[in-house]
């Protein structure tokens, strides 16, 4: 059995700081990722920094998971950025080319600054049709 996916959550000011733990993937990690950070953004948490820190691995489901909320909250009019994300995880960002997608940081504070400057919706955002 796969351990389940560890996921806890604080405020930084205005942002939400979500952080991993364990195996993001298909069976049910990416679950309760999704319906955690869509909780999040309906309460009206539009900023996140998801820590990736102790995830230890990654499959396509929690890299579909990534992109899914990604979308839904650049769609709401938010912002979701990475902390931090592991050796493995890192290398399967920069396989499936998501490091020129999504912003990542490697120090807490600096992510949670960056929200105070503007940032453009990257075109792969406008091309696809709205969802969740």
């Amino acid at each position: 059995m796969v351990a389940a996916l560890g996921i806890a959550e604080r405020r930084r000011g205005h942002v939400a700081v979500v952080e991993l733990t364990g195996r993001l993937v298909a069976v049910g990690g990416d679950t309760s990722f999704t319906n955690r950070i869509t909780s999040l953004v309906a309460s009206g948490s539009g900023n996140l920094v998801v820590n990736l820190e102790r995830v230890t691995y990654i499959d396509s489901g929690g890299i579909g998971a990534l992109v899914s909320m990604y979308l839904h909250i650049i769609r709401r009019g938010g912002r979701l950025k990475l902390l931090r994300p592991s050796g493995r995880v890192r290398r399967v960002l920069q396989m499936t080319r998501l490091v020129d997608v999504f912003e990542i940081f490697d120090d807490e504070a600096e992510a949670v600054r960056s929200f105070a400057q503007p940032t453009a919706v990257p075109a792969m955002v406008r091309r696809f049709p709205t969802g969740r």
